[in-house]
């Protein structure tokens, strides 16, 4: 199943919300970035200056990635994302979290410096395409705001690009990875899906499902099955928590053919949470 569109991806969250209700806060906040997103992924080119409608551009993208192992974001330049499209959008963003009184503090100083041409986005721009958090860090530092805060809200800049390069790739290719991380964002997964005996891994940023050695912690890559367990969830026989003994991290395994209702692309992650709690209990760690 590919990725739903960020219209559709509304479409699906309202109905989540009116469905559940122990779940509204969360997803009302994601209604909200999804709006913002909305914006950018109407643009041609998903706030950015190439045609991705162009397959030679992805099918140059997935060989780097293959043949160097490194994912497909670090092969996009900076300059390719459209400033004059995402700069509103990121104003949008850091409103959002003021609204809720999330890092309120912080995020109104960002602006400020903003403002003041203090903050150079296409840096920070290379600095999550690149995975590099010290241009983040820092800042995030002078704007007294967490840095996972301020990598969330760059996140949302880019990730309408990213689910349109998983749409245009062959899902098959994929399956040739063979890497614990994305193979598009680079990003770990926290989910994983068991298919005709298969693991496939799922990052629920980008959307990228690809397949994996079943026996495999993706954080540390333990691969001795006598380390690697497992957590069951009484309440919902078609979810566990898969572990690693070493490094005490854990992924969110969704036997699908076991679900009543099937879960919607892109909301595997925010429709667990119940899994996180569970694993926080047993003194795990999610990242």
């Amino acid at each position: 199943m590919g990725n739903l569109s960020v219209q559709e991806k509304l479409k699906t969250i309202s109905m989540l919300i009116q469905k559940h209700k122990d779940l509204q806060a969360p997803l009302e906040l994601q209604k909200k970035i999804l709006q913002i997103q909305l914006e950018i992924d109407n643009t041609p080119t998903k706030g950015t200056t190439t045609n991705w409608d162009n397959p030679a551009i992805v099918s140059s993208f997935l060989q780097k990635a293959m043949e160097t192992k490194k994912p497909i974001i670090h092969f996009l330049e900076p300059s390719s994302f459209n400033l004059a499209t995402l700069k509103p959008m990121l104003k949008k963003t850091a409103q959002v979290f003021i609204d809720q009184k999330i890092d309120e503090k912080g995020v109104r100083k960002f602006l400020n410096l903003a403002d003041e041409g203090k903050v150079n986005l296409s840096q920070l721009i290379r600095a999550a395409l690149e995975e590099d958090l010290a241009p983040i860090k820092k800042t995030a530092e002078d704007s007294d705001l967490p840095p996972a805060r301020l990598l969330y809200m760059l996140s949302v800049l880019i990730q309408p690009c990213l689910e349109e390069i998983v749409r245009k790739i062959d899902p098959s290719m994929l399956d040739k990875w063979w890497q614990s991380h994305c193979p598009v964002c680079g990003r770990t997964p926290i989910v994983a899906k068991p298919r005709q005996r298969k693991r496939y891994l799922v990052c629920t940023f980008c959307g990228a499902e690809y397949l994996s050695d079943s026996f495999l912690c993706v954080h540390c890559g333990n691969r001795d099955p006598y380390t690697l367990k497992y957590l069951s969830i009484e309440t919902q026989p078609a979810f566990q928590v898969d572990f690693c003994t070493k490094c005490r991290h854990y992924v969110k395994v969704i036997e699908e053919t076991g679900l009543k209702e099937t879960i919607p692309k892109g909301f595997e992650d925010i429709l667990t949470l119940e899994l996180d709690v569970a694993a926080k209990k047993a003194n795990l760690e999610r990242e």
